[in-house]
């Protein structure tokens, strides 16, 4: 929960979170190897302080329906994209574990449970945000 107490967030965060920890832990299990949390629930304020530090202030240029903002999201450190690249190898994965992951990210994979706007069922689980 990165600093979160469980009891503080919303029953959709909590449903969210649940359903989340189960599926990353059960790719963290095939993976066979730690995976590091990131990013995972942010409060509105965290979130925006994110973008901010990148120098990013314009609300239009922020994601205002992330995932993270709802606990349907994590961001997991893979440096050298080992996981990605594995993830890519393997799509049946995240078509087990109905997950969604970003395409583009430099040391992370971005992970999350519900599916990106133009999610077509059968089509790729990587979208570009």
């Amino acid at each position: 929960l990165l600093g979160k107490t469980y009891s503080d967030l919303t029953l959709e965060q909590q449903e969210n979170f649940d359903r989340l920890w189960l599926m990353i832990n059960e790719v963290r299990t095939l993976w066979g190897k730690p995976m590091k949390v990131t990013s995972s629930i942010r409060s509105m304020e965290e979130h925006l302080e994110i973008y901010r530090r990148q120098g990013i202030t314009d609300i239009k240029n922020i994601p205002m329906k992330s995932k993270h903002l709802i606990a349907a999201a994590v961001d997991i450190y893979d440096p050298g994209l080992h996981l990605s690249h594995w993830l890519k190898s393997n799509p049946k994965v995240l078509e087990d574990f109905n997950l969604f992951c970003e395409l583009g990210n430099t040391n992370w994979v971005h992970f999350q449970i519900l599916p990106f706007k133009s999610y077509r069922k059968g089509g790729t689980r990587w979208f570009k945000p």
